[in-house]
């Protein structure tokens, strides 16, 4: 199918537009979709990425520490503290960068936090 030239000046500005929108994206600044049941299951998946996750927050005194954790108490820790004090209870979505060491376990380092 031939086009005029009015039409094909319109395509291909429309095109150009398009580019140009997907150029401003970042898409590894966009977060992975992980249940906390993966994260526990295959942690060196997920070592160093940005991710979303959700559970309920729950948290432990002495020493202070956080977790978000899931209705089978898959858990990962939560970072920093103070964030993660203000969510104490909640059911929240998560995102942040997820981290894994044997010897330390898994952990949040977390972007955001949104109630559920």
């Amino acid at each position: 199918m031939m086009f005029d030239g009015g039409r094909r000046a319109a395509v291909a500005a429309l095109a150009l537009a398009v580019m140009l929108t997907l150029a401003g994206c970042d898409y590894r600044d966009a977060p992975q979709g992980a249940p906390l049941r993966a994260l526990a299951a295959e942690p060196q998946t997920y070592q160093g990425s940005l991710v979303a996750t959700s559970g309920v927050v729950r948290g432990f005194d002495d020493p202070e520490h956080y977790w978000i954790e899931d209705e089978a108490l898959n858990r990962v820790e939560l970072e920093p503290l103070a964030l993660a004090r203000e969510h104490l209870g909640q059911r929240v979505q998560v995102v942040g960068t997820f981290h894994y060491d044997p010897g330390q376990g898994r952990w949040l380092e977390v972007r955001d936090f949104s109630p559920l």
